[in-house]
Order: C-alpha cells, then structure tokens, then sequence
C-alpha cells in the first residue's frame, strides 16, 4: 500500500475570469484576442493526457488535475477512462468540490481519495455548501496496449477546492422582481474558458434558480436558443439569441435587455450588451442598442441611485454625516423622537424609525419637524430595518413570530413560519428587497441564513430558509450577533468567539467563501453598519465607530457614538 499526496504533483492552473451555468462542454463563440474576449486572460495551462506506463495512482492524479480545468467536451480527461468509461461519464451533470490536502492510497481495490466535499454546483450553476467526510476508490484495468485506464469515473466533475477557487468564477444572474421594476441577483459558479459568456447567457435564459424563482417575473426564454456570443475588442458583447426570441412582447424583451446588461457586465472586460434575434439589435426605451447597467439604473439591485447616508445616535440625539469625506462632520438631525437606542432611515431620507423606552417602543416621524407616532408597543424590540420600497420591518429577540412589517404605518399579515425557531438576534433586508438575513440564536448557538420574500396585496411571506455555513472556509464557529449586507449578494457577519472576541466575517449568500476581516485593533464589537457601496463600520462597546479600510485594517472615525445606520 502507497499513500502519496496528488497534490505533489505539478498544479495544472488557468487564471479563472469567467464561468459556465451548465457546466458546460461546448459552447458557440466566436473568438478574438483573449483580452477582448474576457476570458482566460492569465497564463493558460492546458492539462496532459496520461503518460505512457503511468501507474494507476498516477493516471488518477491526472484524471484528477484534468477535470479541473476546462476543455471541450474534457477530451483530455476522458483519455483517463476507459472508452465504456468514458461513454458514460457526464461531466456536465455537476461539480463536486473537496478539500486538496487529502491524499490518494493505492491498494489491490484500485486508488482511493478520502476527503471532505465542502460543496457542490449543480448542472446549472448553484452552489451549495456541504461538510461530508467521503471516500471514493477509482477501479482501474489496462487497455489493449497495456496502459492503465479508470473504470468508474464519478457521475460528473470532481475538483479540489484549490482548483475550484482558481478555475471558476461565480456571476450572479439577474431576474426582476415580481413588481418588475428592480433586478434581483440570482448567485452561479461558471468553469473559466472560451465556452464562458455562452453559458452564462444560456443560464439567463433559462430562469431562476427554484429558490428565487416565488419572488421573481420569468421572461418567456426557456426554449429560446443561443446562436452566439461575440465579445468585441470594445468590450461589448454582442448576443444573437434564436429568431423566436424576436416573437416576446416589446416589455419582455426590454425585461431581457436590463437582464442581460447587469449579467454579462459582470464578466471582465464587458462594459456594454447588445441583443439580437435574427434581425437588427434590440432598441432600450431610449432608443439604444448598446446597454449597460446604467441605462436601467433605477433597477439596480443596490439601489445605487439612493443617498446611503451615515445616521448615528450620540448623547441621545439624532445625527448625520453631512459629508461622506469628513468622518468628523457630524450634524444634528430633528425629528421628534426623545432618546433613540436604535435607528433605521428610510432611502428617501423622508422618515426615522427608532426604537425608545429600553426596547419597548417603536416610534416613527419625519426628519425635520414633525410629531412621532407610536406603531408597536413591545418587549425587546430590535433594530428595525425599511425596505426599498418604504416598507418598515420590525424584529423582537423573542422570535419571528412577532415580526412585523409596516406599510404606510399599516401592519402588513406577515407569514415567517418558514425561519427556524429560535430568538431573532438581528436581521436586514437586502436592498433589493427580495431577500432578508437573519440572525437567529438557538439555546447556545446561533445560525445565519436567509430566506426570500414574497408579497402580495396586504400580506408579506418569507420562504426558503437557508442556513450559511461561516465555518468551512473561516475554521470559524463564533455567535453571530449583527448581520449587513456590504455587495448584492455578501454580507457582513458579526460574531463572538468563545473568549469574547469579536470579529467581522464576508461571506457569500451561497457560503461558497468567507472571509474572517478583523477587526483586530478594537475592543468588544456591538453593531454593524454595512450597505452597498458605502464603507462598512463596526462599533465597539466604547462607542467608537472603525470604518473598514481594508483586511484587518479597520480605523477609529468617531467616538461616543451609541448606535449608526446607514439609510436605505
């Protein structure tokens, strides 16, 4: 018996900037110089075939690097398998990612990996985390000529989570939501190579994942195919989609159109979309036939047309930073509340929330002059949170069953028995207004997860609880204690170690990574004000406010602040 480390072995590596929903084995695109086209960008090492007279543990080894990187159809890694093998092997089904520091133990069973999967991409993309000790044995014969050849190939792709970081790239999709009038991201893993954009627009077509799908419209494109994608040296890239897409209504197409804009733009290199189906490009309502995010910016899942200004509660006042430039700019702020504990401001900056009276009272009034209103009497009232579209939501540690949402002062009938049981710790709602993040803890642990919302006329529902994994890619299994949204689809974790340290964790909605980024250089960390495209901040215990200025590196920018929000 051998035991060896397959990663010994010389890495096979292309520098990945862009992916495939599918994981694809061919695609149509045309190609122009690897600059234009946004893909492979790096240096590009394509995997060897089997050697003559390689051992079994090496003809794995190769098996194993080879379907790590992308080739059509993997021709080199089918040279591995048997031609019955190879016949039946169906890399396309799905991609199972594992830890790289296992090795491989060759015995008269065959070769055997041992290791841990710690996620999985499905044929479309979607990532999904997972913590499964596993053991596959590899059986082997020889060929005709005397070279070992694998038998039993896996259903569809296996890669190491080294490769796996390396050699894909997540995009997120775009759908609109069920109001049609704000894009929602929908997160997918693309495999790097040539086949990349193809795969990316043929995931756009064929519609959300089935977690997002209650809470998002679908543009009639199931059965519409791709007949190219071209990205010019310009870095527009140019979609032909089949003629019967040229038969959707005039809303649909234009549905695609911004679609299309926030999807493709988030490969390197593409600054532009334009869209055809067997005649001219499609026209935008202003009348162009290149589009970018900025031509549907009122749709942007960031709400990036918003002011996201830093409020803050300091000696029981209302304050805001005047200037964004200028952390010393702080200026008072009227509204009628007397001793706020917690805040939220609406993204129109037109009204405050804030909880008083030690968390009994959850009061509302106009910034500026104007009276509070009074809309929930309670016992510990949490930090409440305004949707996009002027929702109020408001949490109480004793669980979800007394959440409440507001609109126009109006309690809404709120349905959340999709959230596990346990005390609601914090939760926010994602700028899009599609998806909310909570915090919940249960007895001596608490767990972070999302869960999408749907609403109707009147009523408000949350569905598809997902629970994040913080532990697989961090080591670490602290208490979460605050959660924010820093991208459309990260967020920012709070939590407390064992020992009473705190630290920040940036995860992905998917836990497809995460990120321990300090601080350090704090005391004891109580809260989080984090949104899109603003500075993250963290407030300790003293009252000092540490804005994120990189990883671990986390500045003092105000003192004897009690809490902060942004608005929005």
């Amino acid at each position: 018996m051998r035991a060896t480390s397959w990663l010994a072995a010389p890495l096979v590596l292309v520098l990945a900037v862009t992916g495939c929903a599918t994981v694809p084995t061919s695609g149509p695109v045309e190609h122009h110089t690897p600059q234009a086209a946004g893909v492979n960008t790096g240096v590009h090492v394509d995997p060897l075939p089997p050697a003559n007279g390689a051992s079994q543990q090496l003809v794995v080894e190769g098996f194993l690097h080879a379907m790590g990187v992308y080739q059509p159809n993997y021709g080199v890694a089918r040279q591995y398998l048997t031609p019955t093998a190879s016949e039946g092997w169906h890399p396309e089904s799905g991609v199972e990612v594992y830890t790289e520091s296992d090795q491989l133990v060759e015995s008269d069973q065959g070769v055997a990996l041992s290791y841990v999967q710690v996620g999985s991409v499905d044929a479309s993309g979607i990532y999904l985390s997972d913590n499964t000790n596993k053991r596959y044995i590899f059986e082997l014969s020889k060929d005709p000529a005397g070279q070992w050849r694998i038998v039993n190939p896996p259903a569809g792709l296996m890669v190491s989570r080294y490769m796996f970081t390396t050699n894909y790239t997540a995009v997120n999709l775009h759908f609109l939501n069920s109001a049609g009038d704000v894009l929602v991201p929908d997160p997918r893993f693309f495999a790097s190579g040539e086949q990349a954009p193809a795969a990316v627009v043929r995931a756009q077509l064929d519609g959300p994942s089935a977690w997002l799908e209650p809470v998002v419209q679908k543009v009639a494109t199931a059965d519409v195919g791709v007949e190219g994608v071209t990205i010019q040296a310009d870095g527009v890239v140019d979609v032909r989609l089949a003629a019967a897409a040229g038969a959707l209504p005039v809303e649909q197409r234009t549905a695609l159109l911004s679609e299309l804009a926030y999807t493709m733009t988030g490969l390197p290199a593409v600054s532009a979309v334009q869209v055809s189906a067997g005649g001219p490009p499609w026209q935008s309502d202003f009348g162009t036939s290149q589009v970018a995010p900025q031509t549907f910016a009122s749709r942007s899942p960031t709400n990036t047309s918003a002011p996201r200004v830093l409020f803050t509660i300091s000696d029981g006042k209302l304050k805001r930073l005047r200037d964004p430039s200028r952390w010393d700019d702080l200026v008072d702020v009227e509204s009628g509340v007397v001793k706020p504990e917690q805040i939220a401001v609406r993204s129109d900056l037109g009204e405050v929330a804030a909880i008083t009276g030690s968390g009994t009272q959850l009061q509302t009034a106009p910034l500026g002059e104007g009276k509070p209103k009074v809309l929930r009497v309670g016992s510990a009232l949490l930090r409440p949170d305004y949707a996009r579209n002027g929702e109020l939501w408001s949490f109480a540690s004793s669980g979800s069953d007394n959440l409440r949402v507001y609109r126009d002062a109006t309690p809404l009938k709120v349905d959340a028995s999709a959230l596990p049981k346990g005390q609601i710790v914090a939760a926010k709602v994602s700028q899009d207004g599609a998806r909310i993040a909570v915090a919940l803890r249960q007895g001596n642990r608490t767990e972070v997860g999302l869960a999408v919302v749907a609403r109707t006329q009147g009523a408000v529902r949350l569905a598809g609880w997902h629970a994040i994994d913080l532990t697989m890619n961090t080591g670490t299994a602290g208490r979460a204690i605050d959660v924010g949204w820093v991208s459309a689809t990260e967020l920012a974790v709070l939590q407390i170690g064992s020992g009473g340290e705190t630290s920040v964790i940036r995860v992905s909605q998917d836990g497809a990574a995460a990120t321990d980024i300090g601080p350090s250089n704090s005391g004891s960390v109580e809260q989080l004000a984090a949104i899109p495209g603003r500075t993250s901040l963290a407030l300790d215990a003293g009252g000092g406010v540490y804005r994120f200025d990189g990883e671990f590196t986390w500045t003092l920018s105000l003192t004897t602040v009690e809490a902060m929000t942004y608005s929005g």
